[in-house]
């Protein structure tokens, strides 16, 4: 009986170790190919037919969305625009579809919205599509770009409240408007036809 427990017990012992002595030491993994390590780990250990079939699921040409003013909008609130303001113009004005207002905390604010506006246009622009610049560079207060059908004006709040260019496009100069206004008149129930006498007879009704 002692025989086998002698003899079972070398057969627990670890593989390769020797009577009395430490296990053998594992070789150690074996190191990728140069130029291949990357690919290898980022592809889980795949291989590089793996990263060829990622390649190939990704779309050859990559839909750009248009520049419009859903877009222009959704620009200028990640940049965090203040009091955005949206006016469509009429057709029968011929200048642009839509105008825009918004407001800056400072100068440097205004500037970092408008140079950024300007280059998404640059990226999303289709062929044929107009040359577009920042105007009021040199100022600190005012800047505007005209992309043709939209028109963004960026102004600190101070200068927006000088110009009220929401009325002005809304409700138009305040000369036009009084010509717009309908002349009304008193009904003539309301129109007493007084003379000099008049206050003194009513007094001695009374």
């Amino acid at each position: 009986m002692w025989r086998a427990l002698a003899g079972a017990r070398r057969l627990l012992r670890p593989l390769g170790a020797a009577a009395g002595g430490a296990p053998r030491a594992e070789p150690p993994p074996s190191r990728a190919p140069p130029g291949r390590g990357c690919a290898a780990a980022a592809g889980g250990g795949a291989g590089p037919g793996a990263l060829g079939a990622a390649e190939q699921r990704q779309p050859a040409d990559t839909v750009l969305p248009k520049f419009n003013i859903d877009l222009a909008v959704a620009l200028l609130r990640q940049e965090n625009a203040k009091d955005i303001c949206v006016i469509q113009l009429s057709p029968e004005l011929k200048y642009c579809d839509y105008f825009i207002i918004v407001s800056g905390f400072s100068p440097r604010h205004l500037h970092a919205m408008a140079n950024y506006m300007l280059k998404m246009y640059k990226h999303l622009k289709e062929e044929g599509g107009p040359h577009i610049q920042i105007e009021g560079k040199e100022t600190d207060d005012w800047l505007c770009i005209d992309f043709g059908n939209i028109v963004v004006h960026f102004m600190l709040p101070e200068t927006r409240e000088v110009y009220e260019l929401e009325k002005l496009w809304t409700l138009g100069p305040y000369d036009d408007q009084l010509a717009q206004m309908i002349p009304q008149s008193l009904p003539k129930d309301f129109i007493f036809g007084l003379t000099p006498n008049s206050s003194d007879r009513l007094e001695t009704r009374t």
